[in-house]
């Protein structure tokens, strides 16, 4: 069973950004989760960032892996910085907010981008998920 979750997300964006998680999970083979997606703004996800990465920036998407035996995980997405990068990128907000879904998704799943090697890898992922959603 998978259970999915968005905290203070648009609710009328939530069909779309579950699909995008199923098609996600599906791509590594993941039957059984429980995830919750809390939208945050960007003094808490700065927050969360200095806290558990000692990294004392705003960041778009914070992925924690609550409870690996169960697939148990939070993801922390910042309203503020998903707007601003819908705008600079070109994307409807909900195309942005699916992105950094998946993205989210992705590192729960084991997935980095912390180096060249592995960012290409997983943007690659990320990128033919996407594309396979309809807005």
């Amino acid at each position: 069973m998978k259970k999915i979750n968005f905290i203070e997300f648009p609710k009328n964006y939530e069909p779309v950004l579950k699909k995008a998680v199923l098609r996600t999970l599906e791509s590594e083979k993941i039957k059984k989760c429980e995830i919750n997606f809390i939208m945050v703004s960007d003094a808490q996800i700065k927050k969360l960032n200095i806290k558990y990465r000692q990294t004392r920036r705003i960041t778009d998407v914070i992925s924690f892996m609550v409870v690996p035996e169960f697939f148990a995980g939070d993801i922390y997405i910042s309203k503020r910085r998903s707007q601003k990068q819908a705008k600079k990128y070109g994307n409807t907000w909900l195309e942005e907010l699916a992105y950094l879904v998946i993205h989210g998704t992705l590192h729960l799943c084991g997935y980095t981008d912390y180096d060249p090697e592995n960012k290409a890898e997983m943007f690659a992922k990320q990128d033919k998920i996407f594309k396979c959603l309809t807005f």
